[in-house]
């Protein structure tokens, strides 16, 4: 659960929900109702988040496969896409890729989601 994962990560390495809002640019609040799975982050701020823990965004939304989970499949390749399309992440890591290359990496990344979400445990 990404409560959990945050709350453990923020955790280990010593800072409060207070310190963490800054460093992330949201209220307190936010990192709390995150914390309590009473709000989700947005693509950018899953970004953000990973960066800052030196995590995977797979790692904090931990993708589970099967068919419990098969319904978030297309919810999941647009959050993916979100994130590989956005040039400001791009242009921030230095990552130079032309529109044709990143929609090859989009639509396999797609495909590889409903793949894994076909599969069952």
């Amino acid at each position: 659960m990404f409560g959990k994962k945050l709350r453990n990560l923020r955790k280990k390495v010593g800072l409060t929900q207070a310190n963490l809002a800054k460093k992330l640019g949201i209220s307190p609040s936010t990192v709390g109702m995150y914390e309590q799975g009473r709000r989700e982050p947005d693509s950018a701020m899953l970004i953000k988040i990973a960066d800052l823990f030196d995590v995977s965004v797979d790692y904090l939304v931990n993708f589970k496969k099967g068919k419990k989970y098969s319904k978030n499949a297309d919810e999941i390749a647009d959050k993916i896409e979100f994130m590989l399309r956005n040039r400001e992440y791009l242009k921030n890591n230095k990552i130079s890729i032309s529109n044709e290359t990143l929609n090859y990496i989009v639509q396999a990344v797609k495909e590889g989601i409903h793949k894994a979400f076909e599969n069952k445990d």
